[in-house]
């Protein structure tokens, strides 16, 4: 499961740049504020506060996108339909691929294991995202 742990790792760090760069361009560079559901910055700023709890530990990421989970990643592209569509076919479009993906993720992320045609799926969805992505 190794080689499926590192396309999600490129795949989900590729999409928070997709994310930070779109923003940053089109809202400005406080585009976290003005952009993100204020449910998802909530989540963030539980994670960053018991980071400061745990000094001793490492940090889970270097900027505030990095603490979003996978899914609020598509919550984000949609909430910002605008600046998205036109990259992307259809909302409906995105939900369908973060969600097949987020089960796959969870399952991996948890030390579980995939079938051949789970990892197929994910090598699809990576593969549709780069095309229509570029």
């Amino acid at each position: 499961m190794a080689s499926v742990y590192t396309v999600f790792f490129c795949l989900e760090n590729a999409v928070r740049d997709l994310i930070t760069d779109r923003l940053a361009e089109r809202q400005g560079i406080d585009w976290w504020e003005t952009c993100v559901p204020s449910k998802i910055k909530g989540s963030v700023q539980k994670l960053k506060d018991q980071e400061e709890i745990n000094r001793y530990h490492t940090q889970r990421a270097s900027t505030t996108i990095g603490y979003t989970m996978f899914g609020n990643l598509a919550q984000i592209i949609i909430n910002n339909w605008d600046d998205f569509s036109d990259l992307f076919p259809s909302q409906a479009w995105i939900n369908a691929r973060f969600t097949d993906l987020e089960m796959s993720r969870n399952i991996i992320m948890h030390t579980g294991v995939l079938p051949d045609i789970e990892i197929e799926r994910i090598e699809s969805i990576c593969r549709d995202w780069i095309r229509q992505v570029g």
